[in-house]
């Protein structure tokens, strides 16, 4: 498993992207935006940026996203990326005793099952794992 912060803009993330990279030496991958997914979203989102990881020494340090529900106080989530289905999915309810479930773990367009919750200590947790590694 591993850890990554999660950015999360309400659409300034990919001027936060352009900004870190250049204030911290930093570099990043494809800016995937909402339009060129099926993700639901305004005309006015269409820009924004569904999914970006920002790098050093080509190692992912962060992702970087925009949500239309981003408010302040909840810009960073916490991204599990497991190699192991049903560790996450057992890691997955530990987590959710308590708390709320936001997005159920399910299989995703990016080849994927992935889910959102937050813990009963309003922490917001991300938990994806690439059918891939299959």
């Amino acid at each position: 498993m591993k850890l990554d912060p999660y950015l999360i803009f309400n659409g300034t993330a990919e001027k936060a992207i352009l900004f870190y990279c250049n204030a911290l030496g930093m570099t990043h991958s494809e800016l995937k935006r909402y339009q060129n997914s099926p993700m639901p979203h305004e005309e006015h989102q269409k820009n924004w940026i569904i999914h970006c990881e920002l790098m050093i020494n080509n190692e992912t340090v962060a992702m970087v996203a925009d949500a239309a529900t981003s408010v302040s106080g909840t810009q960073i989530q916490l991204s599990l990326n497991y190699t192991d289905l049903n560790k996450m999915e057992k890691d997955f309810a530990n987590l959710a005793e308590e708390g709320k479930i936001t997005s159920p773990l399910e299989k995703q367009f990016w080849n994927a099952t992935f889910g959102q919750l937050i813990d009963q200590f309003g922490v917001h947790w991300m938990m994806n794992f690439d059918h891939e590694n299959l």
